[in-house]
């Protein structure tokens, strides 16, 4: 099947979905406009089985004409919170704003995959459900869905793919790394308890401001000495917040941080070892430091197979020179590790910077997908399900 073919057959609807998304972007959790949109044109194209994950949350099945495997495919639906500075005609009307992560590209390009797959339903052995995920950017959302039941009792998937535009690479380039693909991203809270009083007479107190600029020293100090060198990890400190005036030594400090592996033994260790070394330094210089760890996002990890099935459909999309082969893992944080953890998945990068500019990166209010990428995304997710559902 000449799959630029049957995705360019809907990629102009694409576009105007992309367009309507991009001018009406919600917040995570408040998908609610959002998600009537995808219900509303599911319906429309002949989805079969379209119905709610939660409260925002959409899913839906194309049911093949013969008996097969149940594949996946996902696309993130929320927008961040930063105003759109971007000129483009259909900009965000949100005030304070907008999909500055692609999402809308990744909501629209999944149901152009749908659309595609509705009109070749003949050809399908089994079925391809679609996760339409809010919340990707709070770390909600995949577990929303996970707990609704969608993975493991309703239709449950064998496998399940998804794609993340890329500016860094052009338009008509796909990005793949086999194993590790997106780091691990937890974030953590530190409090220094000193004793407060004047700053004239330091000895008669415990400077919590001093104490806690030991405390973020021996931290880093965690990832050079305790972590292996071929391992890459990242414990950063994000905010600190104490005292009141210049005279008064504080009574304590509170600070707030990220962490960032890319292994799940090296996340386990930190988890450990940033409480003990932020403990013990205080203790060392008569403060107190207690930490509490939250868990993010684990860390997404390609399957092998599915690396491999997606190498195959993407030399047919776009061809072996068009394939960027990324050396590292990505050091941000994705929720679709969730569904990896439970089934064998895979995540690529879809091109999207335009050549011969510079390119805004993710999270920027400047950021733009340049859309003659779209073609590309729809044909790589159609040609993966019609790769595992034949």
């Amino acid at each position: 099947m000449d799959l630029l073919k049957l995705a360019s057959s809907v990629v102009g609807d694409v576009t105007a979905w992309r367009h309507h998304l991009h001018a009406h972007p919600e917040l995570s959790g408040q998908e609610v406009e959002t998600s009537a949109f995808v219900e509303r044109t599911l319906r429309e194209m002949g989805a079969d089985e379209v119905r709610r994950a939660g409260k925002t949350g959409v899913v839906a099945l194309v049911r093949g004409a013969r008996p097969g495997p149940v594949f996946a495919l996902r696309a993130d639906m929320d927008a961040l919170p930063v105003p759109e500075l971007a000129d483009v005609e259909f900009k965000s009307r949100n005030e304070n704003v907008m999909h500055a992560c692609g999402h809308d590209v990744h909501t629209a390009v999944l149901l152009g995959a749908a659309k595609a797959l509705c009109d070749v339903r003949g050809q399908i052995h089994g079925a391809v459900k679609f996760f339409f995920q809010p919340a990707e950017e709070t770390g909600r959302g995949a577990r929303e869905m996970i707990a609704a039941g969608e993975l493991d009792e309703k239709d449950p998937p064998a496998c399940i793919a998804a794609l993340h535009v890329f500016p860094g690479i052009p338009a008509g380039t796909l990005g793949v790394r086999r194993g590790a693909f997106n780091a691990s991203s937890d974030s953590f809270s530190l409090d220094v308890i000193g004793r407060q009083g004047h700053g004239a007479y330091p000895e008669l107190c415990i400077d919590p401001i001093a104490v806690g600029a030991q405390v973020i020293t021996a931290l880093q100090q965690l990832v050079s000495r305790e972590v292996a060198p071929q391992d890459s990890a990242v414990v950063t400190i994000g905010t600190i917040h104490g005292g009141v005036r210049s005279n008064i030594i504080a009574p304590d400090v509170k600070m707030t941080g990220t962490i960032r592996t890319v292994r799940s033994r090296v996340r386990e260790h930190l988890f450990e070892a940033i409480p003990r070394v932020a403990r013990l330094t205080a203790e060392a210089l008569r403060a107190c430091a207690g930490v509490e760890i939250r868990e993010g996002t684990p860390v997404l990890v390609n399957d092998d197979g599915m690396f491999d099935r997606l190498v195959s459909v993407a030399e047919r999309v776009v061809g072996k020179d068009r394939i960027v082969a990324f050396e590292n893992c990505s050091m941000g944080g994705e929720d679709f590790a969730f569904f990896t953890e439970r089934v064998p998945g895979v995540m690529f990068r879809l091109g999207v910077g335009f050549k011969d500019k510079d390119n805004a990166p993710l999270h920027s209010s400047c950021f733009k997908a340049d859309e003659s990428a779209f073609v590309c995304g729809v044909a790589a997710l159609t040609g993966l399900a019609l790769d595992v559902c034949r």
